[in-house]
């Protein structure tokens, strides 16, 4: 694994364990409420707990990452 796959394996787990905290109380998660929505142009908007979350120090590194990266991880 080289240093990119590293980071982007570090950067999803981060995101992954936010989403948990946020979400594993919410009995429509995942099955009928994911935390974004995807626009006709491909564009994501994210939820805006998981927005707020992410505009928390130490987390603003990776909110554009988050826009980029968020709807492949639930393909």
């Amino acid at each position: 694994m080289n240093m990119s796959d590293s980071l982007q394996s570090e950067k999803t787990i981060r995101l992954l364990d936010i989403m948990y905290d946020l979400y594993s109380g919410d009995k429509r998660y995942p099955n009928q409420k994911v935390p974004f929505l995807e626009g006709d142009d491909g564009s994501v908007i994210l939820d805006s707990d998981l927005i707020t979350e992410l505009n928390k120090g130490g987390n603003q590194d990776f909110l554009e990452w988050a826009h980029k990266n968020i709807a492949g991880l639930f393909e």
